[in-house]
C-alpha cells in the first residue's frame, strides 16, 4: 500500500514537474526569443484591425527608423509619446513630401483622421499571437507577478525535499 502511493506521489511529481517546465519553456521563447530578434510585445487593444489582428492578441514588432522602410500595406505600430498610447493599423497611403502615413484599421470604413507623422512610427508588425495578450495583461499585476514566483519557490522547494529524501533513502 505504501509503495503504491509512493508510485502515485512519484506520477504526479513527474508530470508537475513536466508542466512547469513546458510554461517556462514557452514563457522564454514568448518573452525572450523575440527580445534576441530585436522585437518588442505589444498587446492589441481593441478590435479595429480585425480579422487580421483580433483584439487582445500579442504582436511583436520590429523597429524601423527609416521612412523608407515602410510601404502601402505594411501593418504598422505606432507611438504617441504624449499620450504614451500606442495604435497598430495599417499604412493605406504614403505622402512622401510631408514624410506622413494615411492609417487605417482593417475593420474600420474609413480611413483615420489626419496624416500620423512617421516620426511616430514604432516598427513592422512581424508577428501576431492571437489571445496571448490576456494572459500578457494579466501578468502585468504585480501581486500576479508575486503569486507566480512564490509558485515557482514552492515548486523548487518540494523537488529539492522529495530529491533529499530519496538519497536519504538510497543511503538508509
Amino acid at each position: 500500500m505504501k509503495r503504491m502511493k509512493s508510485l502515485r506521489k512519484q506520477k504526479i511529481n513527474i508530470l508537475l514537474t513536466a508542466v512547469v517546465i513546458c510554461i517556462s519553456i514557452v514563457a522564454v521563447g514568448v518573452v525572450y526569443v523575440p527580445k534576441i530578434m530585436k522585437m518588442d510585445m505589444f498587446v492589441v487593444e481593441t478590435g479595429s484591425m480585425s480579422p487580421t489582428i483580433k483584439a487582445n492578441s500579442l504582436i511583436y514588432v520590429k523597429s524601423y527608423k527609416n521612412f523608407d522602410d515602410y510601404n502601402v500595406g505594411d501593418i504598422v505600430t505606432f507611438t504617441d509619446p504624449v499620450q504614451k498610447k500606442s495604435f497598430t493599423h495599417r499604412i493605406v497611403g504614403i505622402d512622401d513630401r510631408e514624410k506622413s502615413f494615411v492609417t487605417k484599421g482593417d475593420a474600420n470604413k474609413e480611413n483615420d483622421v489626419g496624416k500620423t507623422s512617421a516620426e511616430y512610427a514604432y516598427g513592422k508588425v512581424e508577428a501576431v499571437i492571437p489571445y496571448l495578450g490576456y494572459v500578457v495583461k494579466f501578468l502585468r499585476y504585480t501581486v500576479v507577478k508575486v503569486a507566480v514566483a512564490i509558485i515557482y519557490i514552492a515548486w523548487a522547494a518540494i523537488e529539492i525535499e522529495l530529491f533529499l529524501a530519496e538519497r536519504k533513502k538510497a543511503y538508509d
